[in-house]
């Protein structure tokens, strides 16, 4: 399955594009999706794998996996768990080393419309300059819509980051607050469009990621997944650019 990675001037605007194609489909959607649904008590989830392999004038291999989970224990409570890895080489050289672990409690305290959230993520990237990132804190989100056709959501937090310096960089302690803005659209039964966008501020930086998704089914429970995710940070550590980018295709099961 294709996987490639660039960092060229022009996807710093795939997190606009992105948003621009879901509310362009979706738009029309909203009022007829308005009603809140109940979802069911319990675990749902799935497993994305994505990989590449080339020989010959270059030699490449290139994994990834996602796994994202959430269990509703009761109407009112939801815990969200994520899990990724991303590794690439070429030539014999690493390109791509990236694991992040994150779990997010959500409880809702108004008719299933606001909810106070608390998070904590850890993030190891070869390629960012630190040799990790932790974070944690609590928020506040806020459901515009739910449904099994139409989700939309933000939410905003604060929290505290600790980065482990690497090589010349220094350690990086941080208060921090940040957006995220969330939509998802049921085309039909076997396709889907996806939208994230997570904004975060510091005294000393930007950060932006937005993640674009396209997911249409192939049988059952497994699907097909087209996926862009860019990531600009304002102020890098030395010798690490702004703008990161990451396109794949991957196969995906959902239980």
């Amino acid at each position: 399955m294709p996987r490639f990675q660039t960092s060229a001037n022009r996807h710093s605007r795939l997190g606009a594009l992105g948003w621009v194609v879901f509310i362009a489909v979706a738009v029309g959607s909203l009022p007829a999706e308005a009603a809140e649904e109940k979802l069911p008590l319990g675990w749902t989830g799935q497993i994305a794998l994505g990989g590449s392999l080339a020989t010959g004038n270059t030699d490449r291999q290139a994994l990834d996996l996602e796994a994202k989970a959430q269990y509703r224990s009761t109407a009112h409570r939801e815990d969200r768990y994520k899990a990724l890895g991303d590794l690439a080489r070429e030539n014999g050289a690493v390109t791509a080393q990236r694991v992040q672990l994150a779990v997010q409690s959500n409880y809702d305290i108004s008719e299933d419309k606001f909810y106070v959230l608390g998070f904590t993520q850890y993030d190891r990237d070869k390629f960012s300059g630190f040799s990790y990132e932790a974070e944690a804190g609590p928020g506040l989100g806020y459901r515009f819509v739910r449904s099994n056709r139409v989700n939309f959501f933000v939410e905003f937090a604060t929290g505290y980051r600790h980065g482990e310096g690497q090589g010349i960089t220094p350690d990086d302690n941080q208060i921090f607050a940040r957006g995220t803005v969330t939509a998802d659209y049921q085309l039909s039964d076997n396709a889907k469009l996806s939208n994230e966008m997570l904004i975060t501020g510091d005294e000393q930086r930007l950060k932006v990621e937005n993640t674009f998704s396209v997911t249409s089914t192939l049988i059952r429970d497994i699907a097909a997944r087209i996926f862009i995710n860019a990531r600009y940070n304002s102020d890098p550590p030395a010798v690490v650019r702004k703008v990161d980018t990451l396109s794949k295709v991957s196969l995906v099961y959902a239980f």
